[in-house]
């Protein structure tokens, strides 16, 4: 039947669907088999006479026969297929494949995001096959007092491999190995291995060795280090190899989990055209260079300049920094055309320019290159110049003009330095508008120096602003590929910014400001990328035998430089005691005070809290301003940073410890979650959550108790939402922002922060902090009624302890810091509490004076400025007038007031210590600045910048102190009184005298009423 032109489907009928007879399952059964047979009588032969000896004894026979049934059931060689078996806990995995040029780097970068813990390379001796087996983590132990490990130490004992000292250390590095390893025991590898393993204890650098083998046509490569990368090493090394035109024909490593941090060992049996790799190959010399940064480098899209266009990986490492830095000063200008694909994609497609570039960097920069061109760099650069002005991508033209750029601003480099951790470039900071083209915005400070940084997954910068500075390392980690390219966006800005604000708040001790920025990208592991850079550092820093430079860094500098870091975000005491030891190494004058806050020799700041400490001082201060009298009166407080922070977790014990329950914690977030209770969050609780250094997400959701309270999670986007604007929403008296990402408060969004009628959630906001709030946003704030101390006055605390942490190291050894400790540091804490006093106390008095018409930000800057600027001026007078530490030592002023700068217990037992080792430079800016800090929080702002404009600086330095003796004097006659209302002359002479007292001795003060001459005596 059809219905509008449709066929019904029974109108037609269909032919019967033949169904094929199904074969005897015993007659297939027997076709199968014989094929099989067929197949194993040829190849078993076949495999046993090709496969490695070795292979035999790294592998079980039931291993064995599963990978032979499998290279033959899935025509591995017949067919040209590949087999991958996995084992039942997915742990151990072998790939089989037709040999061939790219096989094995096929299968190592199948293993490519993998923690290989062992693995076992063999190509069948005839070059057909290609099977290679790898032991992922997690992998079983072997136990002490398991057979294996019995019959292990008895062939090492045997075989007198072993020396009995050793044998304990020796079994507690078989614990550390696979129970594969142990199993399948051979005691000529182990005892290598353990050999090399205690070599590299406590040593960073790759070990790299090639071994003559009595067989002529192999050699054995060995590549072995301390924490290796956690993935990658192997495709890394096998690449290296491969390149070079080496064939692996079999190979094996091994990761040995130890207490003093894992052992990586990789053992290649290498050839070239059949024959053995020998020491006096090109080749080898080539490789070995290659192979020593192979901890310390990461494949990448730049890796194509070496496989495609004959690049030398040095100079594909060279290339992807340079561009990278020079990038960092174009994004402000035009932020897409400068992203990292488009600047990579630009250059690449002109490898002939970069070339030119890059031979200008060796010509300027590798000792070799410069001894074989007469005529110097000039040459050099002129033949880059015209290859750059030929590019028409108006892109790739100015990376390349910016390289050159770069290039000459460059003044040191460790590029050329062979066991070198990562790249490190010292740099002239007129690099900024060289790149750019662009003036500095007005009132902008330009840096004194930059360092640039690249390493494995890392690049960054150090930035200061004196010759002597002083400031944080901070690890900023990713988690995607966008959030590296918008974090690498704004890298310079935050170590530049974050510089600055430290050159502001370090005005009370000698280093000036400094902030170094490493930025790791997704899975990088953070130590190996911060030992790269502060490594590169100290190639840079560290002095020659005959000049201010190590042998092939060549300079332009031509002076030595002090710098020294402090830990920030990121760095852990492990990574401080590593910088401590790697700069006593390396030869560092002061190892000590190269890196502050060592758990055994310096002040842990998260244990004492210390830049909470400062936070603290301010907190109350500025509260007592706004009316409320934190020693009576209750106040509520809200919190960024959460308990496992170091300035929040301090802030909120100090809190409690202060004022007890008169300070209600109402509001915490961090980056995990936020939590709020409008009767207090539970104190107890709180210093639970500190203890253990957990987020405020492990709040008990129990410990709640105000209506409306909860506890909530960021990871989902509800609860990033609360946590986000918790900071906002919430009212409280004080707001400490101890944690967060630097601009959370900016012009664009100040409002939120405010209720619909204008009014601020906080009274007072105490920057614990860097950054948190933009200067923007500080304004509006203020405006609006907020008094704010600025992270430069409110935080600075924890940067002072540093300062006394260097002054200490240059005292004091490491066995005397230990003993003295208990009275060294409250000594300094003492300090570091007063000097907060000091600077807000002089902060209020001025807006006072002001009548309130200048802000507190505004004053901050302007103390910072001027005892800066005083700073600097009293440091360069003490150069021209005592340049040595003798002339120092010979003047009794200058004397007292380095001892005044210091805590009691060195000036009373150290202090010729001191002197025999600080350098001139340091003892000069120690006198300056405790001289222009002590001066302008006493006598306010603009005092001494005036006297100093109307008599030598020095000279009225020196009056202003002399007269403490003679205003001693006289407040001691005057308590010894009976004078009527002597106590407050006494506190009066004591706010004002000095002043009075210093303007007399320098002939400042008018005739007094009578006509008597300034200075006369009256009765």
């Amino acid at each position: 039947m059809e219905k509008d032109g449709l066929s019904s489907p029974t109108s037609a009928k269909e032919p019967p669907v033949t169904v094929p007879q199904l074969p005897d399952a015993a007659t297939f059964t027997r076709s199968v088999n014989r094929e099989l047979r067929r197949e194993s009588d040829r190849l078993v032969p076949w495999f046993l006479a090709n496969m490695p000896a070795y292979y035999f004894r790294t592998h079980a026979p039931a291993e064995r026969a599963r990978h032979l049934r499998a290279v033959i059931s899935g025509e591995v060689l017949s067919g040209g297929q590949s087999a991958t078996l996995w084992d039942k806990t997915r742990t151990t995995v072998t790939r089989i494949a037709p040999a061939g040029p790219q096989a094995l780097l096929e299968h190592l970068a199948e293993r490519i995001d993998d923690n290989i813990r062992t693995s076992r390379l063999y190509a069948s001796l005839d070059g057909r096959l290609r099977l290679d087996t790898f032991l992922l983590d997690p992998q079983p132990a072997v136990g002490t007092g398991s057979r294996a490990m019995r019959q292990a130490l008895a062939a090492m004992e045997s075989g007198g491999h072993l020396d009995p000292r050793h044998r304990k250390a020796f079994i507690a590095f078989l614990r550390g190995a696979p129970a594969d390893y142990v199993e399948k025991f051979d005691p000529l590898r182990a005892a290598r291995h353990f050999a090399l393993a205690r070599e590299l204890s406590g040593r960073d650098e790759v070990r790299v060795e090639l071994h003559i083998l009595a067989e002529a046509f192999e050699s054995r490569l060995v590549v072995a280090m301390r924490e290796p990368p956690r993935s990658r090493l192997l495709l890394q090394v096998a690449r290296a190899v491969a390149a070079e035109g080496l064939d692996i024909r079999r190979g094996y490593s091994d990761r040995f989990v130890l207490a003093g941090g894992d052992v990586s060992v990789v053992s290649l049996y290498v050839a070239k055209d059949g024959v053995a790799l020998t020491a006096d190959d090109p080749a080898w010399k080539r490789l070995r260079l290659r192979l020593r940064r192979v901890k310390w480098s990461v494949p990448g899209v730049w890796d194509v300049l070496t496989s495609q266009h004959g690049f030398s990986p040095q100079e594909a490492e060279l290339t992807a920094a340079g561009c990278e830095c020079v990038r960092q000063f174009l994004l402000g200008q035009r932020p897409y055309a400068f992203s990292s694909y488009n600047v990579t994609r630009a250059v690449l497609k002109h490898p002939a320019p970069l070339r030119a570039c890059l031979v200008a960097f060796a010509a300027r920069f590798d000792p070799a290159a410069r001894l074989q061109l007469p005529g110097g760099a000039e040459p050099a650069e002129a033949a880059a110049q015209a290859a750059v002005a030929a590019v028409e991508d108006e892109v790739a033209r100015q990376i390349f003009t910016g390289l050159l750029t770069l290039w000459r601003h460059t003044r040191r480099t460790n590029c050329y330095l062979p066991d070198r951790f990562g790249l490190a470039l010292r740099l002239d900071p007129g690099v900024i508008e060289g790149i750019t083209g662009l003036p500095l915005p007005d009132g902008e400070q330009l840096p004194h120096a930059l360092f640039f940084f690249t390493g494995p997954d890392m690049r960054g910068f150090h930035v200061r602003y004196r010759e002597m500075a002083r400031g944080g390392v901070r690890l900023v980690r990713t988690k995607s590929p966008e959030q590296l390219e918008a974090e690498a966006g704004r890298l310079f800005g935050e170590a530049k910014n974050l510089a600055l604000s430290q050159q502001y708040k370090n005005k009370d001790i000698p280093e000036g400001g400094a902030k170094a920025v490493l930025l790791l990208g997704p899975g990088a592991d953070a130590t190996l990328a911060l030992k790269s850079a502060v490594d590169g550092l100290l190639d840079l820093l560290v002095p020659g035998e005959d000049g201010p430079s190590l042998p092939g860094v060549v300079d332009f500098l031509g002076r030595e430089e002090l710098v020294y870091l402090g830990p920030d975000e990121g760095i852990t005491p492990e990574h401080i005691r590593w910088i401590v030891r790697r700069a006593g190494e390396r030869g560092y004058g002061w190892p000590r005070a190269f890196m502050s806050s060592k758990p055994e020799g310096g002040i842990n700041h998260k244990r004492y809290g210390v830049t909470s400490l400062g936070v603290l001082e301010f907190a109350d201060a500025f509260l007592r301003e706004a009316g409320i009298d934190p020693d009576v009166q209750p106040f509520t407080v809200k919190i960024t940073g959460g308990p496992a922070g170091d300035v929040a977790g301090n802030a909120m014990l100090q809190l409690f410890a202060r004022y007890g329950d008169r300070a209600r914690l109402i509001a915490v977030s961090d980056g995990h979650g936020a939590a709020y209770d409008p009767l207090g969050l539970d104190p107890g609780e709180l210093t639970r959550l500190v203890a253990a250094e957990r987020t405020i997400a492990a709040f008990a959701p129990e410990k709640l108790s105000g209506p409306d309270a909860f506890v909530v999670a960021a990871d989902t986007p509800q609860g990033a939402k609360i946590r986000s604007n918790l900071h906002n929403a919430v009212v409280a008296d004080l707001f400490i922002p101890a944690g967060g990402r630097p601009d959370t408060i900016h012009g664009g969004n100040w409002q939120e922060f405010c209720d619909a009628a204008g009014s601020p959630s906080a009274r007072v906001i105490i920057e614990g902090a860097n950054l948190f709030l933009t200067a923007k946003a500080r304004v509006h704030l203020e405006a609006a009624g907020v008094l704010i101390a600025p992270g430069p006055s409110a935080n600075k605390a924890g940067v002072t302890c540093s300062s006394y942490e260097i002054l200490a190291g240059m005292a004091m050894s490491e066995a005397e810091f230990a003993a003295c400790r208990r009275r060294y540091i409250p000594e300094v804490l003492t300090l570091l509490r007063q000097k907060a006093r000091d600077e807000a106390g002089l902060l209020l008095r001025e807006r006072r004076l002001s009548g309130g018409r200048t802000g507190l930000v505004a004053l901050s800057s302007d103390v910072s400025a001027e005892i800066t600027a005083l700073k600097d001026a009293i440091g360069a007078a003490l150069a021209r007038e005592v340049p040595t530490v003798a002339d120092i030592a010979a003047d009794p002023l200058l004397r007292r007031l380095v001892a005044e700068h210091c805590p009691p217990l060195v000036a009373a037992r150290f202090f010729d210590r001191l002197l025999a080792t600080a350098p001139a430079s340091y003892l000069h800016a120690v006198i300056a600045a405790h001289a222009a800090s002590t001066i302008v929080y006493a006598e306010g702002l603009g005092w001494l910048s005036r006297l100093a404009g109307l008599r030598d600086l020095m000279n009225v330095v020196r009056a202003y102190f002399a007269t403490a003796d003679t205003l001693s004097g006289h407040l001691a006659v005057l308590a010894k009184s009976r004078l009527p209302g002597r106590r407050d002359i006494a506190r009066i002479l004591a706010r004002s005298g000095r002043k009075v007292l210093c303007q007399a001795a320098l002939a400042l003060e008018g005739p007094y009423p009578g006509g008597e001459a300034t200075g006369g005596e009256r009765e």
